[in-house]
């Protein structure tokens, strides 16, 4: 997916060659020392930067919270990753630095080879290392400050202090083919790594841009973004049936489907595997979970033609200090409200149940009278987000306007994926499975790029600043070869996801809100569920007080009270009677 920041990026940094490093600060002293201020009540510790070593011979992230240290020669290879609040080491061997298949070619980036045990990694083994054989070289490394990875509209009420994009700095690495490989189709591919480090805030994001150089077009058939051999939680001799937990580490990326919680989506894209250089150990199947692995389930797939640039997603890793759940909870949250602060908007809004122009004005006058911020025109009310009619587009601008001038923002209701077009648009699934929720059109289809286009060109021409997107896509794939969108299976589920992800970022950029029942925040998204079951507000009023309360005590361990919604039905919703209606009032306060 070609984006004008990687086509931009370069300009922005202030680049040096690998011979010229010199030019970085030396690591002071107390730089690897941890701040002596807890970072969840303090922000104010050592901000980010970029150190070398006194010979220039590696160099280090580092925020006085966390530390990644690369050695630079023969070839770039973290070998250190450091939790400076525990002083505990992150890293036990060293790997290559992302990895990219290429016209059926697995070509390796960076990375040292040769370390004689891959349970630790000590510094006296660290100059015997050398390079993979045939793997990319470093040719040249940047730093600069972190940039916003999507415009942010601030058009409302939001956390204060919430800054973006983030402080903190950004260091990148170039990557060439070595003289070894000048043979090949791939011979003139360039590769960029970046990381991003935040003042205050112990996460490391990276990705990888990919560009083509040569004259000839070529297929990036997959890419692993992140290798890392990491300390294991724990050692296990026998086979479990219950597989030994993770590394105490928090991995998330912006590639996310198919579900409401971080551990629901993160299954897509990042991988704890074990590994297969871990001979000594404890584990007698050797099964540990131990190697990291973030890189799509499938492609991307992706076509480069002469001069094009692919941009991968992002990952981020935060090691976690403790194995308290509140704490990780709340660290969790520092790093939404910090990385993705649209998550801190939080509108109070009330759905519509009728469309008709006497029902929603009444609802935009009692909204203003009580104090709503927002009013979207919910499912079954006969709003229609695809009728590209005038007289509907006429109606809801003036909608629209009325609800400003009682300074109230109005969105409507659209349904997505769950449900069925026909034979010709709709995905066409391997064989043996189904669409997430049923059915599901391919996004890449005709219908698809006509929804989408409907979207934009609707709140473009209404001025509605809400969107509540239901079925959102979940990562279903295609093996259709005539959708327009897509080639075929290989290529669908990037294909598809950048479409989606493409237009939350223009919905975040506009400043138009999105209720949407997946884990796309990273994207742009302002909120999910919280946790509830519909037909819960069928029980006693007083059951269902309790519920609720439970329902987001839960909810919140790994979300922002912003993140989550919840809803309170006035009238009588999924049945249950008089005992279950909340209306009138003030006969049930």
């Amino acid at each position: 997916m070609l984006t004008a920041l990687a086509i931009a990026a370069a300009s922005l940094f202030s680049a040096a060659s690998i011979d010229g490093i010199d030019a970085l600060p030396v690591l002071p002293n107390e730089a690897l020392r941890s701040a002596q201020t807890d970072w969840l009540l303090d922000q104010s510790p050592r901000p980010a930067a970029v150190y070398r070593s006194d010979d220039s011979r590696d160099l280090f992230l580092t925020n006085g919270l966390v530390t990644r240290r690369f050695r630079i020669t023969p070839n770039v290879a973290t070998v250190a990753f450091d939790d400076l609040r525990t002083g505990q080491s992150v890293l036990r061997a060293t790997s290559p630095e992302a990895r990219i298949g290429i016209d059926g070619t697995t070509i390796e980036i960076g990375g040292l080879a040769g370390q004689p045990n891959a349970a630790y990694l000590r510094d006296d083994w660290i100059d015997a290392l050398r390079p993979i054989p045939d793997a990319m070289q470093c040719v040249a490394v940047a730093t600069g400050p972190v940039e916003e990875r999507m415009a942010w509209a601030q058009v409302r009420h939001h956390a204060p202090g919430a800054a973006w994009p983030p402080k903190g700095v950004q260091l990148r690495f170039d990557y060439a083919m070595p003289e070894s490989v000048v043979a090949t189709k791939a011979k003139d591919i360039r590769v960029s790594i970046h990381y991003e480090l935040y003042d205050g805030l112990p996460v490391i994001c990276k990705w990888l841009t990919v560009r083509n150089g040569g004259e000839a077009a070529l297929t990036l058939d997959t890419f692993t973004s992140e290798i890392l051999a990491a300390v294991e939680y724990g050692s296990v001799v026998d086979a479990r049936e219950t597989p030994l937990p993770n590394p105490n580490i928090h991995v998330e990326t912006d590639f996310t489907y198919g579900g409401m919680s971080a551990l629901d989506t993160a299954r897509h894209s990042v991988f704890w595997l074990p590994d297969p250089n871990y001979l000594t150990q404890v584990n007698y199947e050797r099964t540990t979970p131990c190697l990291l692995e973030v890189r799509p389930e499938l492609g991307p797939a992706q076509e480069l033609k002469p001069g094009e640039t692919f941009t991968s997603f992002r990952a981020w890793v935060m090691p976690l200090d403790s194995y308290d759940r509140e704490r990780n909870g709340l660290a969790q949250r520092r790093m939404y409200r910090a990385l993705s602060p649209w998550v801190t908007e939080n509108p109070l809004m009330m759905h519509v149940r009728r469309s008709d122009r006497e029902s929603v004005f009444l609802a935009l006058d009692q909204c203003a009278a009580v104090g709503f911020e927002m009013a979207i025109l919910t499912f079954g009310s006969g709003f229609n987000i695809e009728d590209e009619s005038a007289d509907n587009l006429k109606g809801m601008a003036e909608y629209a306007a009325y609800a400003k001038e009682k300074g109230i923002e109005f969105g409507g209701y659209s349904l997505l994926a769950s449900r069925h077009i026909d034979a010709e648009n709709d995905v066409v699934m391997p064989e043996g499975k189904k669409p997430t929720f049923g059915a599901s059109p391919c996004l890449q289809s005709a219908w698809g790029a006509d929804y989408f286009r409907k979207l934009y060109a609707f709140h473009e021409q209404t001025g509605f600043m809400l969107l509540e997107h239901d079925g959102s896509y979940p990562g279903d794939t295609c093996l259709s070869t005539t959708h327009p969108g897509h080639a075929g299976h290989a290529d669908s589920l990037w294909k598809q996801w950048a479409k989606i992800t493409d237009f939350y970022q223009w919905c975040r950029e506009k400043g138009v809100y999105l209720n949407v029942p997946d884990y796309y925040f990273a994207s742009g998204t302002n909120k999910t569920g919280m946790g509830y079951r519909e037909t819960n507000w069928s029980l006693p009023r007083a059951q269902q007080v309790i519920h609720t309360r439970q329902n987001i005590y839960d909810g919140t361990w790994d979300k922002t009270p912003s993140m989550g919604w919840m809803f309170v039905p006035l009238t009588e919703y999924q049945g249950g009677g008089a005992e279950a209606t909340i209306e009138p009032l003030d006969a049930h306060l």
